[in-house]
C-alpha cells in the first residue's frame, strides 16, 4: 500500500509542480490566466498549486520511508 502511495503522491506532485510553473510563467509575462475557481469567488494562485505539489513530494516521501527494505 506505502508503494501506491508513494508513487501517486509523486506524480501528483509532479502534476502540481508543471501547473503551477505553467500559471507562473502566464503570470509573469502578464496574460490573464483562466480563472480557476467557483465563479464569483477567489481564483487559484500558483501558490496553492506549489504547496500541494510540496505536500504530495513529502507523501511521496514518507511513504517511501515506510516500505519494508529487503
Amino acid at each position: 500500500m506505502e508503494k501506491q502511495f508513494s508513487a501517486l503522491g509523486y506524480w501528483l506532485g509532479l502534476i502540481c509542480t508543471v501547473l503551477a510553473l505553467i500559471l507562473r510563467v502566464v503570470n509573469a509575462v502578464n496574460l490573464i490566466p483562466p480563472h480557476l475557481g467557483a465563479a464569483g469567488g477567489n481564483a487559484i494562485s500558483y501558490l496553492s498549486f506549489f504547496h500541494g505539489a510540496a505536500l504530495f513530494f513529502l507523501l511521496a516521501i514518507a511513504s517511501w520511508c515506510r516500505i519494508p527494505k529487503s
